[in-house]
């Protein structure tokens, strides 16, 4: 049967028509905006430089991303860290943007929650405070109490700013198809940097999400001693408030405009509850590492604001818009590259840098590494102190240089890292700022460290892998003390494989042999253990215990008696 299509309504197609002509009228209004802001900011500056007075050039900066809004505040938030790469007094200026933006208007924080909860803020709590505590670009946060007296922080967004970062990221990502189209390539990088700066904006603007995002973080931090992720309340969330438990502390953006400021009065009565920035810092750094290595989900957020100073040096977390993820694989792959970092291994280096990166087809391979063998050394101090590597420069300047090396040669790092290579930046900055004496090369090898021996521990923990180690300790000794050292540096160049007993040697008697070797070996480890442990009391007076261990001695003893038989008969 013949089906005759059916015409959409002429309605329909006159409503989406207007949508887009609705769409595109704001976002030339955006547009708009953005070049007069940097038209009246530019005659600005011309007149006090023509007038001989200072061009106040941070302060000029700053309020040119609080005229702008939206995603613009988001990038000032990002550069108010890059001490390395940009001036001191432009870093500390737009410390400001981290919390201290335009409130909202009271009315329109009434009305978000109308319209997501149905009810109003004294409605739903016992008590509200109506001036925020912090005020930052997508939203802004409010002290109260539920009904029970718990003390609780509401986040609250700003009414309409998801239409405000829809139209930055379009405008961002115009700026980029201006600089291909003007093949400027030393800019070509920002294409990678936009694309994350949307993706990360969108997930933000759904505070459902955050609350995902803090309650798993949480899950994997709890018996973590030295962070704090706050509770979420489900009841009082939706996707533009967010309600969880106040973390009572000064955020790391407070306690530096302290610093600038010169408030010694309360910088001493922080340091008098404990507070040794130094320690604060290395928990920084080790939450993040352990976060990633282990659950591979972490915070990539880690901007002043969002780090609260705890008692006891324990890091509070707070805003979890950005969490990132890292798969088993590349956990992995990251240990390795952080190590051979950490150690000034050059060769690792490379290794770990191609294993996170991808080439593209015209990449020059050796001219890279020949490239990373020139520039990596002037990352750390030569020599090193008694074995202790010591970074002559940041992390910050010292990826920026991986990462330009490898674009120059066609090696681009894969997208699952970038996350966390910008969670780096934010970190390396907080060290900068705060402990700018501390080790950050020891950091990191304590953190790996730290995670090998944690790995290690759970893997040894299952019988099937005690089996194999034993196997192993059996060849090696067979091989005599040239086969142990030879392995040992094998595995030290991380380059060992374990022996595969059955493909390794085609002769069924040598695996007969080796089976009674191990099994001889365990009936000397399990003597030895009874013979220790059966001197304490528990083992004299528990005749289950006693018992149980006979009847495991004379089983294995009857198991190596067989199997030396078979090994007799062949």
């Amino acid at each position: 049967m013949h089906v005759i299509p059916v015409q959409p309504p002429m309605r329909a197609k006159s409503g989406l028509w207007l949508g887009k002509l609705h769409t595109r009228y704001h976002l030339a209004r955006r547009f708009l905006h953005v070049t007069g802001v940097f038209l009246r900011q530019g005659t600005r500056a011309a007149a006090r430089y023509a007038l001989g007075r200072p061009l106040r050039g941070p302060r000029v900066v700053r309020e040119s991303f609080e005229a702008l809004g939206g995603a613009f505040v988001k990038l000032g938030q990002v550069l108010s860290l890059q001490v390395d790469l940009l001036p001191r007094e432009y870093c500390d200026e737009m410390l400001q943007l981290l919390d201290r933006m335009q409130p909202i208007p009271q009315p329109d924080v009434l009305q978000v929650f109308q319209e997501e909860l149905g009810a109003s803020p004294d409605q739903l709590f016992r008590e509200f405070e109506d001036v925020p505590i912090a005020s930052a670009s997508i939203g802004q946060v409010h002290r109260a109490r539920l009904k029970n007296g718990t003390p609780v922080a509401v986040k609250v967004q700003r009414l309409g700013i998801d239409l405000v970062f829809e139209r930055d990221n379009q405008l961002l990502h115009a700026f980029v198809h201006f600089i291909e189209f003007l093949r400027i390539r030393r800019l070509y990088f920002l294409r990678e940097s936009v694309h994350e700066l949307t993706t990360w904006t969108r997930e933000e603007l759904d505070y459902r999400r955050e609350a995902g995002y803090c309650q798993l973080l949480g899950e994997n931090a709890r018996d973590v001693s030295t962070e704090r992720i706050p509770k979420i309340y489900w009841d009082l969330t939706t996707a533009r408030v967010l309600t969880m438990d106040y973390l009572e502390g000064p955020s790391v953006a407070q306690y530096l405009r302290m610093i600038d400021e010169g408030k010694d009065t309360e910088i001493e009565r922080l340091r008098a509850q404990g507070f040794v920035p130094a320690d604060f810092t290395s928990n920084i750094i080790s939450n993040f590492l352990n976060d990633a290595f282990r659950s591979g989900a972490f915070h990539a957020d880690l901007h002043p604001a969002n780090l609260l100073i705890l008692p006891g040096n324990v890091v509070g977390y707070v805003d979890f818009g950005i969490v990132a993820f890292l798969t088993p694989d590349a956990r992995k792959r990251l240990v390795r590259f952080i190590r051979a970092y950490a150690l000034g291994d050059i060769p690792a280096l490379f290794d770990g840098l191609m294993n996170i990166s991808t080439p593209n087809e015209d990449a020059d391979i050796p001219a890279m590494r020949k490239r990373l063998e020139q520039v990596a050394p002037e990352w750390y101090e030569q020599p090193s102190v008694s074995g202790r590597v010591r970074f002559r420069t940041s992390a910050t300047r010292a990826t920026v240089d991986l990462l330009a090396i490898g674009r120059e040669y066609g090696v681009f790092v894969d997208g699952e890292m970038i996350r966390y290579i910008r969670s780096v930046f934010f970190v390396d900055g907080l060290l900068t700022r705060l402990a700018p004496r501390l080790n950050m090369a020891e950091s990191l090898q304590q953190a790996v460290e730290a995670h090998e021996i944690h790995e290690a521990r759970s893997k040894v923990s299952s019988a099937g892998t005690i089996l194999s180690l034993l196997t192993e300790a059996i060849l090696w000794t067979e091989a005599g003390p040239d086969g142990v050292l030879r392995s040992l540096e094998a595995l030290e160049r991380d380059r060992f494989r374990a022996p595969d007993s059955e493909t390794s040697s085609g002769d069924p008697t040598e695996w007969a042999r080796l089976r009674t070797l191990t099994a001889a070996l365990v009936w000397v480890v399990t003597m030895l253990a009874f013979g220790v442990w059966g001197c304490f009391p528990p083992w004299r007076r528990s005749p289950y215990l006693t018992i149980l261990a006979v009847t495991f001695v004379l089983t294995w003893t009857a198991i190596l008696l067989g199997l030396l038989r078979r090994m007799d008969g062949k």
